[in-house]
């Protein structure tokens, strides 16, 4: 994506206390980083970066993402976040599976360009998430087009970029649904 597009849907406004939101998560156990990005749900969905753990040195060796952090609600591929995501549905809060697979981050890569094209979609603005956008690449192969890192242990990181594809998907499919009855307990 160019990062013109990207800098033209830039809408600094903070997303409102009471707000619906999805929260994506992408996470790395090592070497890697771990993003965390809220999304609006609504017509013009509007992303924010919650949280990004980088290495801070990344040819240090012995980097671990700190899998204790608090997430309070969280939609995330399961592969090493499954006990995760089932810790936080025992605590009864939405969690979702969002498997990376071809199948899936093929259509929502596709939405999500479009959603910049067509300016239904803005974010904050951060220039973390504007490096990470920048960072990703197009992948087209049998399975459809996606966004990959350049090369599997590229220190071009992508994760927040993922992570946004992830919140959009669901932050869209969510704004078609009705919405839910709540629960008092």
């Amino acid at each position: 994506m160019a990062p013109e597009l990207w800098a033209f849907r830039t809408d600094a406004r903070p997303i409102p206390d009471g707000t619906s939101v999805v929260l994506a998560l992408d996470g790395s156990f090592s070497q890697d980083c771990t993003a965390l990005v809220v999304c609006m749900v609504g017509d013009v969905p509007h992303l924010d970066v919650v949280g990004l753990w980088e290495n801070p040195n990344p040819a240090g060796e012995n980097y671990r993402v700190d899998v204790l952090d608090r997430v309070l609600e969280v939609t995330a591929d399961p592969f090493r976040w499954q006990r995760s995501l089932q810790v936080l549905a025992d605590e009864r809060l939405p969690v979702s599976e969002y498997p990376q697979s071809p199948s899936r981050m093929t259509p929502a890569c596709s939405a999500f360009y479009e959603a910049v094209i067509d300016g239904t979609v803005t974010h904050s603005g951060d220039k973390r998430l504007a490096r990470h956008v920048s960072n990703a690449v197009l992948r087209t192969d049998s399975r459809g087009a996606r966004i990959v890192k350049e090369s599997k242990h590229s220190k071009r990181r992508i994760d927040l970029a993922v992570a946004a594809v992830m919140a959009h998907s669901r932050a869209t499919e969510l704004a078609r649904r009705p919405a839910p009855s709540i629960y008092v307990g």
